[in-house]
């Protein structure tokens, strides 16, 4: 059977994941992602995974990435008006983590280094139009 060879095409937190798992099943991985936005990112924004998904990614980090995730056993919603604000939803698993939290640009910046090291991942600095 031929070796198989996949591209992927963008580094965002999906391709970059895609790009980690695929290699990991000796799969040969083109990564094309812009120059300026593959090495460093701006992203202020944060993720936040279900329990299966932190166990899923759990595999490919080491215990110091996994302390770069917050793990929440409660959330509750509030709705703002302008004179006040309600709670409206509580959520909560009976002392298990609901979800783990992480800022984009920290999550982005592990995977990275894991992909760096990874010999089956080729980074494409390109754009693609």
């Amino acid at each position: 059977m031929k070796k198989q060879k996949v591209c992927i095409v963008g580094d965002g937190l999906t391709g970059l994941i895609t790009a980690l798992s695929l290699s990991r099943l000796n799969i040969d991985i083109h990564l094309i992602g812009k120059k300026h936005q593959i090495h460093k990112s701006s992203d202020n924004r944060t993720t936040a995974l279900s329990p299966s998904n932190y166990s899923f990614l759990s595999k490919y980090f080491d215990k110091t990435d996994l302390k770069s995730f917050w793990p929440c056993k409660k959330i509750r919603l509030y709705n703002e008006t302008s004179n006040n604000n309600s709670n409206f939803m509580n959520l909560e698993n009976h002392g298990n983590n609901i979800m783990y939290i992480i800022e984009n640009k920290k999550l982005k910046g592990i995977i990275l280094n894991k992909i760096k090291k990874e010999k089956k991942i080729k980074i494409i600095n390109e754009e693609i139009k």
